[in-house]
């Protein structure tokens, strides 16, 4: 179901950015579609934080606790 949510979020027009918050307590902002890909076996994803820098994640969707869309919290939350 997390995978299904992440996917229809990442296809919406106009985008809006959202987090995902993971059991670890970390939350990765997605900025724009292009920068996040979900692996076709579905249990893990890459998030580009800026494409300016050497700085990834790789999320295993298994540890996805919450998705917050849209909004300014999204846009100006920072990386744990």
């Amino acid at each position: 179901m997390i995978v299904e949510k992440i996917k229809s979020y990442l296809d919406k027009r106009p985008f809006r950015a959202f987090n995902i918050y993971t059991s670890d307590g970390k939350v990765s902002t997605v900025k724009s579609p292009e920068f996040a890909w979900i692996h076709p076996a579905g249990c893990t994803m890459y998030v580009c934080q800026d494409p300016t820098s050497d700085y990834d994640e790789i999320i295993s969707l298994l540890h996805v606790t919450r998705l917050e869309y849209g909004g300014r919290q999204a846009h100006n939350r920072k990386n744990k």
